[in-house]
């Protein structure tokens, strides 16, 4: 029982890191903000308590800090709450021909690594670029020559946008020609 509360929080964080793939955000700011109000919100309670039932234990410095402790643990679980609301919540389905453009080397994969290469797509419900990690080798296989739109289905919401797929297009210029 021990050993399944000591890997619980790795399981859920696990899930929850797996839930923010292919999702971006409408505001990129929210998450922080969400995690601030419920760690601070979820940790007053925790202190409350522990002042309220504890009063002889609790020193000023150990209240401080088992609100500090309780307050960090809180906001970090509740860091993939934007992520999980533009994957559960109602969404639109929209599909669209859109610009893309490749960089090389890629974006970053953590601290020491780079994506091989870099595909940056318009997105039209946000109206910013977003950039996915891609191989030159996929490139090949999917890319042909005269393709210069990518095609992409998406489900949209008010919170952000999920890419659910996306391809190589021709414009309907060059579709046209083909």
């Amino acid at each position: 029982m021990t050993v399944a509360l000591l890997l619980l929080p790795f399981i859920v964080m696990t899930y929850w890191s797996n839930l923010s793939r292919q999702v971006f955000l409408a505001d990129p700011d929210l998450p922080f903000r969400v995690a601030a109000i419920c760690g601070l919100t979820g940790a007053l309670p925790i202190a409350g308590a522990g002042w309220l039932f504890r009063r002889s234990r609790f020193t000023g410095r150990k209240l401080l800090k088992l609100f500090g402790t309780s307050a960090f643990m809180i906001a970090i679980f509740s860091l993939q709450i934007p992520s999980a609301l533009v994957r559960y919540l109602p969404h639109q389905r929209l599909q669209y021909r859109t610009d893309f453009t490749v960089s090389f080397p890629g974006p970053s994969r953590g601290k020491s690594s780079r994506c091989e290469m870099g595909l940056k797509i318009k997105d039209q419900h946000l109206q910013r670029w977003i950039e996915f990690c891609s191989s030159k080798a996929w490139m090949d296989t999917h890319h042909q020559r005269g393709m210069d739109r990518i095609e992409v289905i998406e489900e949209v919401n008010q919170y952000g946008v999920r890419v659910l797929d996306y391809w190589f297009s021709w414009s309907p210029i060059n579709e046209a020609a083909r």
